[in-house]
């Protein structure tokens, strides 16, 4: 089991990553194969418990593994379906021939007297039943039925063919029933087996008829487009099909084309047979003169070098601009920790002088030799009703100072409104705080 573990983890992050070769790997760490083979041989031995014991064992292995993969990529950042994770959700034919090709291998290999070491692995890797697993687990995820829907399709189809080429190899190797089956149940049997590969088999088939379809309408796409606006003095720019509404939309420069060429282009179009009944829409900006392919690669490459100036002078501003962030970030990060201690200071000190309204505090800096703003000290300027003594001052300075970590200087003045004839000597008055050394500030 924790093996069965790691080899989900590993697909996982492989699906999760678009690592091929990660992917590689948790296959050949999966012990899915064995519980297949043993279901096989189960069937051709008529061994119903034995097939009961592997279908279960297989069944808890799966349910586990969708459970884990789900867990995963519900807490990985990464929600964008990779390639290897959307290869996983349209299986067609080539899937089921690959499935019974390898199963026929793998019990090829295992049911010989000397031992291939190397079967087992490749038929692992070719049929791939670790990352359908995966696939369906980020479906359920991501709340995506046809990722959960095509993925355990294609783990069905896997599961499916290897078992049946096991069961046919070894019905052909007459291996020994565990009991005699009667010829109408056998009948039956082979009627329900019949029937399972037919509805198997079907979807895949529509599946492959609509890629192929679908890479025969690409390819003609390609062609009607090369070769019916082939012009020297008009160029393609911009090219699009929507096959679903049946619509190609086509974007030229240059000389502009006249209603007997777009005529004959849109006549052209009916001789692709994947491409008949599709609407043509021609957008055309004039170039009085025309214009090569040439120019419009250099226009193109003018573009891109503005652009690319434009993003040199982008990036030179957010240089300057990180320098000045590397400037004054210090004294900005000291003014957003004043602002709350401010607000502790404002909560705490009123509790022991009542007489304190509301109080001012700010970082005190300088430039240090790399011209960056440094806090030396802090000011702490207090509103009263009444006013402070020496001895509440050094209190409050004291105090402040442990709360702040750092040297406080405090003094003090009447708040507004509040109107006292003897203001001493440690209050500021009501104007601005004077030009002097900090030191000058504190309360003796």
């Amino acid at each position: 089991m924790c093996i069965m573990i790691l080899a989900m983890f590993i697909a996982s992050i492989g699906l999760n990553m678009n690592s091929t070769a990660v992917i590689i790997g948790a296959m050949l760490i999966s012990p899915l194969m064995g519980g297949i083979m043993n279901i096989g041989y189960g069937i051709a031995a008529y061994d119903m418990a034995h097939v009961r014991h592997a279908f279960m064992k297989l069944s808890f292995q799966v349910v586990f593994c969708v459970l884990v993969s789900t867990i995963y990529f519900m807490l990985s950042p990464i929600t964008a379906p990779s390639n290897e994770l959307l290869a996983r959700t349209s299986p067609t034919i080539w899937d089921v021939l690959i499935a019974l090709f390898g199963g026929l291998a793998g019990i090829i290999g295992v049911t010989r007297e000397e031992k291939v070491s190397n079967v087992i692995p490749g038929v692992a890797i070719a049929t791939a039943l670790m990352p359908p697993l995966c696939t369906a687990g980020y479906g359920i995820a991501r709340h995506s039925w046809k990722f959960f829907g095509g993925a355990m399709y294609l783990f069905f189809i896997n599961c499916f063919f290897i078992c049946l080429a096991a069961v046919v190899v070894l019905k052909i190797m007459h291996v020994s029933a565990k009991r005699e089956i009667a010829g109408r149940i056998l009948r039956k049997q082979k009627f329900y087996v019949m029937l399972v590969v037919i509805i198997t088999v079907l979807p895949s088939l529509y599946l492959a008829w609509q890629m192929i379809n679908n890479s025969a309408v690409n390819s003609q796409f390609g062609s009607f487009i090369s070769t019916q606006f082939d012009f020297e003095e008009t160029q393609v720019v911009s090219k699009s099909l929507d096959s679903k509404n049946g619509i190609i939309r086509v974007a030229v420069v240059g000389k502009r084309l006249d209603s007997s060429t777009q005529e004959a282009i849109q006549q052209a179009l009916a001789e692709y047979s994947h491409l008949k009944g599709m609407k043509l829409y021609l957008t055309q900006t004039e170039f009085t003169g025309g214009i090569s392919k040439e120019e419009v690669e250099s226009l193109i490459n003018t573009e891109m070098a503005a652009g690319e100036e434009i993003q040199m002078d982008y990036e030179e501003k957010n240089r300057a601009l990180s320098e000045k962030v590397d400037l004054y970030l210090p004294a900005y990060a000291q003014f957003s920790f004043s602002t709350a201690l401010k607000e502790q200071l404002m909560a705490e000190l009123p509790l022991f002088y009542p007489q304190i309204r509301d109080l001012d505090l700010a970082a005190l800096g300088s430039l240090d030799e790399e011209k960056k703003v440094r806090v030396e000290k802090y000011l702490l300027i207090l509103q009263v009703d009444t006013p402070l003594d020496g001895e509440q001052v050094a209190k409050i300075e004291e105090w402040s100072s442990k709360i702040i970590d750092g040297d406080v200087l405090a003094s003090w003045r009447l708040a507004p409104g509040v109107s006292d004839n003897s203001v001493s000597e440690n209050s500021i008055s009501d104007n601005s705080i004077p030009e002097t050394d900090p030191q000058e500030l504190n309360v003796e």
